[in-house]
C-alpha cells in the first residue's frame, strides 16, 4: 500500500478553510442578522426588487452551517487515518498528541468567551433583557446566569466539552462539535486496530441511528455511535480507498467540467435539505460533497496556485482558531452595533461587515495563541 505524501494532501487545506469560513458566515447571519421568516414579516416579498432577490439568495447560499461540520469531520477522519499509517502512534501517544493540539486553543477560546460575555453584560446589559423573544438575547441571558454560578462541576464539564446548564461556557456555541470529535479521539486507537470491523459497525450503529428518529435525545455517547461517528469513519474509509484502489486514477478521468457541475449540484441539494432541517439526509449529502471534493483537489483538477484555493489554504491554517474564536467575537460585534444604534434587532446586513473583522482578529489571536503553542510542543 502506497501512502500519500503531506505535499500531496497539503490542497485539502484549503477544504477546511471553506468549511471554516463558512460557518463564520453561518453564524453572523444568526447573531447579526434577523434573516429568514422574520426579515420577510419586516420586508415582504412583494416590496422586492431585482438587487433584493439577489442579496436574499447570497444570504440563503450559506444556511448549511450544521453541514459544514459534517463535511469537516470527514476531513478529520481522513487527516487522522493518514497520520496514524504513516507514523502510527501508540495510544498515550495519540492521545497526549490530541490533547496538546486541541486544548490550548480550546481554553483560550474558553477565556475569550467569558470575557467577551462580561464586557457584553458590563458596556451593554441591553442585550441581555429578554423582552423581543429573540433567541440570541434569551441564550445569552441564560449564559450570563449560568457564568456568575459557575462551580467546580461546570468547570469540569466545561473540560469535557459539555454545556453548563443550557448553554457551554460563555456561550461559545461551536462546542457542540468538539465532543464527537473527542469522542473519536479516544475511540481510534482500538478502532483503527481492528479497522474492518470498526468500518462495519460504523456503518450498522448509523443506519439503527437513521431508523430511529428519536435517538437524538439520548446521552452524547450513543449519540455518537448512532450519528456522528460514522462521518469520521466514512474519511478514514475514503483514505483507504485513495491509496488501495486506483480512485485517483478514475477521478482524473472525469472531466474536471463535469466534477465541477456535480459538486454545484450536491451544494444546491444540500443547501434545500438544510433549510428544511433534514439533517439525517443533508448528512449524507454532506458526505458525498467532502468525497467529491476531495477527489477532485487530490486528482489535480484545481490546480494549488488558482487564487481561491490559495486563499482558502491560508485560511485553512487557522481555521481551527478561527472555527474556535469567532463566535465570541461576533456577539461582542453584535453588542457593539447594539450600543451604536440602541437597537437589539437588525434588518441591515451588517454581518457582511463583521465578517473580514472577526476573521482578521481570529487569524491575530491565532499568531499569539494556538501557533506558538504549537510550535513550542513540536520542540519539546
Amino acid at each position: 500500500m502506497q501512502h500519500l505524501t503531506y505535499h500531496e494532501l497539503d490542497i485539502l487545506h484549503a477544504l477546511r478553510g471553506f468549511c471554516a469560513f463558512y460557518v463564520v458566515i453561518f453564524h453572523a447571519k444568526f447573531i447579526l442578522w434577523s434573516g429568514g421568516r422574520q426579515y420577510l414579516q419586516m420586508h415582504p416579498r412583494s416590496t422586492w426588487g431585482g438587487i433584493d432577490y439577489l442579496a436574499f439568495g447570497t444570504d440563503m447560499l450559506s444556511s448549511a452551517g450544521y453541514e459544514m461540520v459534517i463535511f469537516f469531520f470527514v476531513l478529520s477522519g481522513f487527516f487522522i487515518r493518514y497520520a496514524q499509517l504513516r507514523k502510527h502512534r501508540k495510544p498515550i501517544a495519540f492521545y497526549i498528541n490530541r490533547i496538546v493540539r486541541i486544548y490550548p486553543p480550546f481554553l483560550f477560546a474558553s477565556v475569550l468567551a467569558i470575557v467577551c460575555l462580561w464586557c457584553v453584560a458590563q458596556g451593554v446589559p441591553t442585550v441581555l433583557i429578554v423582552n423581543d423573544g429573540r433567541e440570541l438575547n434569551t441564550t445569552l441571558a441564560q449564559a450570563w446566569q449560568e457564568l456568575n454560578t459557575l462551580n467546580l462541576g461546570g468547570v469540569v464539564r466545561t473540560l469535557g466539552f459539555m454545556r453548563v446548564g443550557n448553554v457551554y461556557i460563555g456561550y461559545n456555541d461551536v462546542y457542540w462539535s468538539l465532543l464527537p470529535e473527542a469522542i473519536f479521539y479516544l475511540a481510534v486507537p482500538l478502532a483503527f486496530w481492528h479497522i474492518r470491523a470498526y468500518y462495519a459497525l460504523s456503518m450498522a450503529f448509523h443506519l439503527v441511528g437513521l431508523l430511529w428518529t428519536q435517538h437524538g435525545s439520548l446521552d452524547p455517547f450513543t449519540n455518537f455511535l448512532l450519528t456522528y461517528n460514522f462521518y469520521f469513519a466514512v474519511g478514514a474509509m475514503f483514505y483507504d480507498a485513495v491509496v488501495r484502489t486506483p480512485w485517483l486514477t478514475w477521478t482524473r478521468r472525469v472531466p474536471g467540467w463535469l466534477l465541477m457541475l456535480m459538486m454545484l449540484g450536491l451544494f444546491g441539494v444540500l443547501l434545500v435539505l438544510a433549510v428544511l432541517k433534514l439533517k439525517p439526509i443533508s448528512g449524507l449529502v454532506a458526505i458525498l460533497l467532502a468525497v467529491l471534493s476531495m477527489s477532485t483537489l487530490l486528482a489535480g483538477k484545481i490546480s494549488p496556485k488558482n487564487i481561491v484555493i490559495r486563499i482558502l489554504h491560508k485560511v485553512g491554517v487557522f481555521s481551527f482558531s478561527l472555527y474556535l474564536y469567532h463566535f465570541p467575537l461576533l456577539f461582542l460585534c453584535y453588542a457593539g452595533l447594539v450600543y451604536l444604534t440602541g437597537e437589539t434587532v437588525f434588518y441591515a446586513r451588517y454581518y457582511w461587515l463583521a465578517l473580514p473583522l472577526v476573521t482578521l482578529a481570529s487569524y491575530l489571536l491565532y499568531r499569539v495563541t494556538e501557533r506558538p503553542s504549537i510550535n513550542y510542543f513540536r520542540k519539546v
